[in-house]
């Protein structure tokens, strides 16, 4: 059975009522009722023990028990969607090299003045249906501001984690940050070191989920932590030399926007963020032109620790790394008017990837010149029916070689490694251009003839070239 929120908000006021104990609905609940927006996150704050409070909300509802967080006073519950969490009002204090608190308790108005921001330092009062807003978050919500209860500077000193949250509330809810507010966050921006890499990536792909990620970006640029959280990123922006290429790093934003029009995917936004980051480590100018040779490559292998800095678990770091190193390949393959044969050469390289590189394709297209970037969109999408087409009638995605990796070890006598995986794929490489019959037997004598050509061949393609897809110039950038 759902239990809808508003069930819930009632059953916390009943609970108040037979207690006589206040709760308070604060924080992100009341903001996102004054912004019409749908939340499942519920902060409920009492000035007594917000356990044993918890407790009898969930024995008499037959919820859950809930789980305790004795540093913070706090207790949670999660009923279906809904996440309930309960506070002991409290404020804090904070050493100068740690973001962690020293808690004490307190009235309701001074846990709400050590919140961060004043739109999120509002509170109701469920049994009198009181509205307690102290710091005129009602108006910066109305206003769309970004603002902190107190001074800023120390607001982002005492926890500057802060900064970020506060560039992501600006972004998912297209709010502006007040300038007084932003100076401080710029005052403040090294205090982010003290920071655990896992909350810092946390409020970054919190970012990246926005509807329009690159005002995040900007944002993140402007008031100078973007250097220090993503300097792979960052280095977009870097000029060595004065090049008639676009600007990499509003290039870059406008195609992790154009990504987040296409997909919601966290993957796939991420490759957008970083399929250029290996431009500045190659660019060239030579005779007037630029040039950025193997960028996809060295991009590749960037992205590896950017996506462990971002907690990406390794399967999706996979994947993005493999979206960068083919990303110029539908660009390239949309202007050779390929034959089918060396489409389904390409499914068979990139797999259940396509959809994924395409919808970067699509996004990497970018120029003033409006029909320059549709013509580039048709033909990208163009081609890319052309694959669908290719692979229905060719039936790859069910493609299986006669033979397998066993086979080939035992007809050339090798042991298992990646010279058995090239082998593999060039065998799939001849069947599917119909140089050879895709049977056992057929596969078996072809080894045993040219398996010392094979041998020499496959160990001259793994010494000359890491990615055998070869590299391409972007003509897009």
């Amino acid at each position: 059975m759902t239990v809808l929120p508003e069930l819930i908000i009632e059953q916390i006021k009943n609970i108040g009522i037979k207690s006589g104990i206040t709760p308070y609905l604060v924080g992100g609940y009341i903001r996102d009722k004054f912004l019409r927006r749908r939340t499942h996150d519920i902060d409920v704050m009492v000035e007594t023990d917000a356990l044993e409070f918890a407790r009898l909300f969930a024995k008499t509802y037959g919820y859950p028990s809930p789980i305790f967080y004795g540093r913070f006073g706090t207790a949670m519950i999660e009923i279906n969607k809904n996440k309930i969490e309960f506070a002991t009002a409290r404020k804090e204090s904070y050493d100068e090299n740690s973001r962690k608190p020293h808690v004490k308790p307190a009235t309701v108005l001074e846990d709400l003045a050590r919140r961060d921001f004043t739109i999120n330092a509002i509170a109701l009062n469920l049994l009198t249906g009181q509205i307690l807003d102290p710091f005129g978050g009602k108006k910066d919500i109305r206003a769309r501001i970004i603002r902190t209860p107190v001074d800023p500077d120390k607001t982002f000193y005492d926890d500057p984690l802060r900064i970020l949250r506060g560039i992501r509330f600006a972004t998912t809810l297209n709010f502006n940050i007040e300038e007084n507010t932003k100076r401080a966050m710029a005052n403040n921006a090294k205090r982010l070191l003290i920071v655990s890499q896992e909350r810092i990536a946390d409020e970054i792909m919190k970012i990246i989920a926005a509807r329009k990620p690159s005002k995040g970006f900007f944002l993140m640029d402007e008031i100078g932590i973007l250097e220090l959280i993503l300097p792979e990123v960052a280095l977009l922006k870097e000029k060595r030399t004065s090049h008639p290429c676009k600007e990499l790093f509003e290039h870059t934003l406008q195609v992790l926007d154009n990504t987040a029009s296409l997909t919601k995917s966290p993957v796939f936004r991420l490759a957008a963020l970083l399929h250029d980051i290996g431009k500045p480590k190659t660019l060239k100018v030579e005779n007037g032109k630029v040039s950025f040779h193997r960028h996809e490559i060295i991009g590749a292998k960037m992205s590896i620790k950017v996506c462990e800095k971002l907690k990406v678990s390794q399967n999706d770091t996979e994947t993005i790394g493999l979206l960068i190193r083919h990303h110029l390949r539908p660009h390239l393959l949309a202007k050779e008017n390929p034959t089918d044969t060396a489409l389904a050469r390409f499914i068979r390289e990139i797999g259940a990837h396509m959809k994924g590189l395409f919808i970067i394709a699509r996004a990497d297209i970018t120029s003033k010149n409006e029909k320059k970037v549709n013509q580039g969109r048709e033909k990208i999408l163009a081609l890319y029916e052309r694959i669908k087409q290719v692979n229905k009638k060719m039936r790859l995605a069910k493609f299986k070689l006669a033979i397998d990796g066993f086979d080939i070890m035992e007809i050339l006598n090798i042991k298992p490694g990646k010279q058995v995986g090239l082998i593999k794929k060039n065998l799939e490489e001849l069947v599917l251009s119909g140089k050879i019959e895709n049977k056992k037997k057929v596969l078996k004598e072809y080894l045993k003839k040219a398996g010392t050509d094979i041998l020499a061949g496959v160990n001259d393609e793994k010494r000359n070239n890491e990615y055998p897809v070869g590299t391409m110039e972007n003509k897009f950038h």
